[in-house]
């Protein structure tokens, strides 16, 4: 400025001025002027803060689902190669156990009758022998080597056949065979036989061929009392006749003749062997012997039989062999889907898509034959329970079908006295055709969306688990083979891509300082607000879009009123979702702003400026989503939500004075 300027501008300036103070409206009764002040805020609260969706504490990124946490450490499951997410539950506790009773469910009160045995060997008259006083039986033209057979009944079972022509059997537990009440005539100090022999040609022992039957030697020097002789003979003296034998049998095996279910059948008993020919005898005398044969402490350990009818055996406890109560801790079997526990701190709503679960049935020593098991599955958590019920399979080329039309046994299912419909339960076929004894057989069985309500089961979100149930055995009534310890066990697990059905939940909280609210809230001041909100900017990588509700929290913890969107019923606070490929992912992020209008008045602002954090809760879902895909989300571990910036605006008119 030149020195002549500097002389006359502040000329101009007063004069102006003067000019328009004499222009203004003075009032009379206070002569202090009056001014308008403009203010603006413009505070960074937050300069891009990115959420992955799923992580842990050393993630480079805030996850919006910690899945390190004790939450959801075993819920989640990432592959390292595409950072795909799958939901990971697993029950394998149900410790079903043992279910030695379907052996004698399946063969009733199968055993073996007592047979006594009373046979004339040599009858002198008949034979036409007479002569006066006594000679020694071995100087007449006699045929001193004797034996009969006789046939031990099989009774009390109409449930199972057996066919020798394929060797079919019952293998013994701890069983011991008798032969006592023997007796022999004439009397004679030496004896009536040199020898004798007991043969039950369907027993047999290890290893069960047919030279390896069951045979008892009385003679002069046994070899020892284990079956000793030299074809696996037992031995004993021939002078302790009178006394018997008693002789166990675990493990040996017994071949029936019964080849029809409903009639009874046998097993042959022979007793043979060599008349002393030092006997003395007179020619009316009857060379005799009698005694009777039978099994005591009857077990059946194995069988293999032609046919058995269907029957049924409990898989979890029945205290009184009635109905089955669901709601009974001893009738039922439970077990916990851990990594459900505590979802809802962080997440509301969860629902997956394309849901399955796979069902194990691990059977063992049940072969040729097949098993259904009819269960009631209840799924609880703090609020709610659902059954896992089964449909008919709508993949009709499958057919898996896993509803109960009917039940096949006398108990039913109950919850505390009210019977459950059978839309209630599932049913669970093993086909165990191609099992053999001895080896543990792993059945898996698929339960998705086509055959039973699982969807619905598993977004339940349940803690526990709890199982009853009973199962058909040999449904056909054909063939079975069963041996003790019978082993029926069943778990299942969810390992599913995390596709997203429905909406959910998920929140957040940022640190936030509204304290710049207080420029505008003195009372002393005249304040004009015309704008103050909260600008949220993102890019959103997520294959979902989401509604968001606020509120501001100050440093206590208390919620300040008022809460933003409470509802997620205005569509202007929106975050769209990112474009979908064809699998469902996340192909393309969208971008875009949503504001939060804090208030037009002093008194709304003054408790806001108290604001110390902001808390977000975004409800997901997949309204929107562009790329022309109508497959359900897929969520990979490294999708990111991005605020790009969350800044406080304000524009207000301060008037001071009057």
């Amino acid at each position: 400025m030149s020195s002549s300027q500097a002389s006359w501008w502040p000329l101009t300036v007063a004069a102006l001025t003067f000019i328009t103070l004499v222009g203004c409206d003075v009032p009379t009764g206070n002569s202090s002027p009056s001014i308008n002040t403009d203010t603006e805020i413009s505070t960074p609260l937050v300069q891009e803060k990115t959420f992955t969706f799923l992580g842990g504490p050393n993630s480079e990124f805030d996850p919006l689902i910690d899945t390190t946490s004790s939450d959801f450490d075993s819920l989640f499951e990432v592959e390292s190669s595409n950072n795909d997410i799958s939901v990971v539950q697993e029950i394998d506790n149900f410790d079903i156990g043992n279910l030695n009773e379907a052996l004698d469910n399946a063969t009733g009160s199968l055993t073996f009758d007592q047979k006594t045995l009373d046979e004339t060997f040599i009858d002198l008259q008949k034979e036409g022998f007479t002569f006066a006083g006594e000679r020694q039986i071995g100087v007449l033209n006699v045929e001193l080597q004797r034996s009969a057979t006789a046939n031990i009944p099989v009774r009390g079972s109409n449930r199972v056949a057996f066919k020798k022509s394929q060797n079919n059997y019952v293998e013994l537990g701890p069983t011991t065979i008798e032969v006592q009440n023997i007796t022999s005539s004439p009397t004679a100090p030496g004896g009536v036989f040199d020898s004798l022999r007991f043969t039950y040609p369907d027993i047999r022992i290890e290893p069960y061929g047919e030279d390896n039957q069951l045979v008892v030697d009385f003679v002069e020097n046994p070899c020892g009392s284990g079956p000793c002789g030299s074809n696996g003979e037992y031995e004993r003296d021939i002078s302790t006749l009178g006394d018997g034998f008693r002789i166990d049998l675990e493990g040996a095996r017994i071949y029936p003749d019964k080849p029809n279910i409903d009639e009874n059948g046998t097993v042959t008993f022979k007793i043979g062997g060599q008349v002393n020919p030092d006997l003395t005898v007179k020619d009316d005398d009857k060379i005799s012997f009698g005694a009777s044969t039978s099994f005591k402490n009857f077990k059946i350990r194995e069988i293999d039989v032609d046919q058995a009818k269907p029957f049924a055996v409990d898989i979890t406890p029945n205290e009184n062999g009635g109905d089955i109560n669901v709601a009974n801790d001893n009738e039922v079997r439970t077990a916990a889907f851990d990594g459900f526990g505590g979802i809802t701190d962080r997440v509301d709503g969860l629902k997956l898509a394309d849901v399955s679960l796979t069902f194990q049935v691990e059977t063992g020593n049940l072969a040729s034959t097949d098993a259904q098991v009819y269960a009631a599955i209840q799924g609880t958590n703090e609020t709610n329970q659902i059954y896992l019920r089964g449909t008919e399979d709508q993949n009709m080329s499958r057919g898996a079908d896993r509803n109960v039309s009917s039940l096949p046994f006398s108990a039913a299912f109950t919850e505390n006295g009210v019977s459950l419909q059978n839309e209630s339960l599932i049913k669970l076929g093993v086909g165990l055709e191609e099992a053999a004894l001895g080896e543990t057989v792993r059945t898996p069985l698929l339960v998705d969306g086509d055959n039973s309500n699982v969807a619905d089961f598993v977004n339940t979100l349940p803690t526990e688990v709890r199982l009853a149930g009973q199962a058909e055995l040999n449904t056909d009534g054909g063939g079975l083979q069963v041996r003790k310890p019978i082993a029926l066990d069943a778990n299942f697990s969810l390992n599913v891509p995390l596709r997203i059905r429905d909406r959910f939940v998920v929140r957040d909280t940022i640190d936030a300082d509204l304290s710049d609210l207080n420029d505008l809230t003195d009372p002393e001041e005249d304040v004009n607000i015309s704008t103050a909100e909260l600008q949220f900017s993102y890019t959103n990588g997520l294959p979902l879009g989401a509604d968001v509700k606020m509120v501001i929290v100050d440093a206590a913890g208390s919620v300040i009123e008022p809460r933003f969107n409470r509802d997620f019923d205005n569509d202007n606070f929106r975050i769209e979702p990112a474009a979908k490929d064809k699998d469902g992912a996340a192909a393309a992020p969208s971008s875009g702003t949503f504001v939060f209008t804090l208030g037009s008045t002093q008194e709304a602002l003054r408790a806001l400026a108290e604001g110390d954090k902001i808390r977000l809760a975004f409800n997901m879902d997949q309204a929107g989503s562009g790329g022309g895909s109508e497959a359900a989300a897929r969520l990979r571990a490294d999708d990111q939500l991005t605020l790009n910036r969350v800044r406080l605006e304000a524009d207000a008119s301060i008037q001071t004075g009057n």
